[in-house]
């Protein structure tokens, strides 16, 4: 099964999401949108996984989340990745950055002692599209200037996500939950 650990978003940010992406979608730009429903803030992908390791995976996230308390966010700016000259995906970065990477660091350390492979290179951020081409990026950007991002984040739990992959889109299943302490 392929899987992902993430923390979810409320029903609120995905509205906004949504209204931000019907808002942008009048214009013509060259991408795929993330469906709304489908928006979290991911910590770790990880790739296929056999069902026997669920268990330790579970106990790997449920020992991360123990270790740091619940706290507030908020949607801060959108960007690019790589950047805005040459965009490949299209996000929201989040407040708080240096707390989510600690998160990451702390679930990547106690997912490596499974086997998993280590990554260094989280950034915080929510996808709202993957870009195909450029086509009017520069009209996005200025569109940009206009939106607000006024929004608190609940950082409050970590999720082991299941990503079934659809012609269409991903589906994704709620595997395990585990909350952050309070």
């Amino acid at each position: 099964m392929r899987a992902f650990i993430a923390i979810p978003l409320s029903k609120d940010i995905k509205n906004q999401i949504a209204k931000i992406q019907d808002d942008l979608k009048e214009a013509d730009f060259d991408l795929r949108w993330v469906k709304p429903e489908n928006t979290h803030l991911t910590l770790k992908f990880l790739g296929e996984i056999e069902e026997t390791e669920i268990g330790r995976i579970k106990e790997a996230i449920k020992k991360t989340a123990d270790n740091f308390p619940k706290l507030q966010s908020e949607l801060k700016e959108f960007g690019f990745f790589p950047n805005e000259r040459k965009p490949k995906v299209f996000f929201i970065a989040t407040s708080r950055q240096d707390y989510l990477k600690s998160i990451a660091e702390a679930l990547e350390k106690n997912l490596s002692n499974l086997g998993f492979k280590k990554e260094d290179k989280f950034k915080s951020h929510i996808t709202l599209a993957r870009i195909k081409t450029p086509k009017n990026i520069d009209f996005l950007v200025e569109n940009l200037k206009k939106v607000s991002l006024d929004m608190p984040l609940a950082i409050d739990e970590l999720v082991l996500f299941k990503s079934t992959l659809t012609s269409s889109s991903p589906i994704y299943e709620i595997i395990f939950r585990s909350s952050l302490t309070s």
